[in-house]
């Protein structure tokens, strides 16, 4: 006669199936051999960001930069996902802490956001590449409870610029939508080296001679087209757009 038919399971059984699914994440503490937490992975990850595309950096590769397994990243950080969503919460964060403070003219404010976002984005081209082809972690990130989520906060103090601007709600939303668009663009043409004045020379070469009565229009701008810089174009058409934004009020 077995005894144990209705007796409870032993505390070990217990623990099996009451475990749950998927690979926990580690709190943020020390190894005692590496040192690994998942803040220095994240940190490390945004590191590589700099330089390197979002789409490349993988476990395997952030594993290779602290000389472990790619386990033990698993182990602090999850999955990859977690991992691209970190290090573009971390972006957002820096992001938000360039904006200036307020000054209660829209206009200005807008203005300042737009260029600290730039400056940010030349800072992580690899970030500026996985936005502007990318919809995943564009914005919204992956957060624990308890955890900001960066992006959110940056798209509620962007818009909340606009609503103290005193435009209308639709006119906030195509304003946000359009100047993030340009920024964006502007952030990966320079990255890329797409401005016309880096291609000066090239650029006189291939419309030096062309005859003026086919080529009327390319040879009227040719000479300002070709002289085109970055910073300038940013400039002009960050005003450009803002003038276009200020209408819709």
């Amino acid at each position: 006669m077995n005894s144990r038919k209705n007796s409870p399971p032993a505390a070990a059984e217990t623990a099996v199936v009451k475990k749950p699914r998927g690979r926990p994440r580690k709190p943020n503490v020390h190894t005692d051999a590496n040192g690994l937490t998942r803040e220095s992975i994240i940190q490390k990850a945004a590191q590589l960001a700099q330089t390197e595309s979002l789409d490349e950096i993988s476990m395997v590769r952030v594993a290779r930069e602290f000389g472990v397994v790619p386990g033990l990243i698993h182990y602090y950080v999850g999955n990859r996902d977690e991992l691209l969503s970190g290090v573009i919460n971390q972006y957002f964060r820096e992001r938000i802490a360039k904006m200036p403070v307020p000054s209660g003219d829209w206009r200005r404010d807008m203005r300042e956001m737009a260029r600290a976002s730039m400056q940010s984005m030349m800072k992580y081209s690899g970030i500026a590449g996985y936005i502007a082809t990318h919809n995943r972690f564009r914005l919204f990130q992956m957060v624990a409870p308890g955890e900001t989520d960066y992006g959110l906060e940056f798209f509620n103090r962007v818009a909340d610029l606009m609503r103290c601007g005193g435009l209308p709600s639709k006119a906030a939303a195509m304003g946000y939508h359009l100047l993030m668009q340009f920024i964006v663009s502007s952030a990966v043409s320079e990255i890329s080296g797409l401005s016309p004045g880096r291609h000066e020379a090239f650029i006189r070469g291939k419309l030096a001679g062309l005859d003026d009565t086919r080529y009327p229009g390319a040879l009227y701008i040719a000479e300002d087209f070709a002289r085109l810089d970055a910073d300038e174009t940013f400039e002009r058409g960050l005003e450009m757009l803002l003038d276009g934004i200020e209408g819709l009020r």
